[in-house]
């Protein structure tokens, strides 16, 4: 008779829904009304890892080598233009001589 009660008894429990005794991955909840999404619990690919180690990294290396770059543009272009410009004073005043000359 104890056995067909423990029996009676496991097919009784068997039937009442039972919760989970931890929430999976997905469902672990910050706030009660935002739940952490699946993506963010994979692990990562080498290419990502390489992307969010690395990637980041490079955007002030980039932004500086673009203002260095820019730099010594600006003072190759201010010294070009500087040198055209004497050579064109140069050529203005034998412009003029010849003009004293043949007055």
């Amino acid at each position: 008779m104890a056995l067909a009660t423990m029996a009676l008894a496991a097919k009784t429990m068997a039937r009442l829904p039972t919760l989970p005794s931890t929430p999976a991955p997905s469902r672990i909840y910050r706030f009660p009304h935002m739940t952490v999404r699946r993506y963010a619990s994979k692990p990562k690919t080498p290419i990502g890892e390489w992307y969010s180690g690395i990637l980041p990294a490079m955007f002030p290396i980039a932004l500086l080598g673009s203002a260095v770059y820019t730099g010594l543009l600006y003072a190759q272009l201010s010294l070009s233009h500087e040198k055209t410009m004497e050579e064109q004073a140069t050529r203005l005043k034998e412009l003029e001589a010849e003009v004293d000359a043949i007055r």
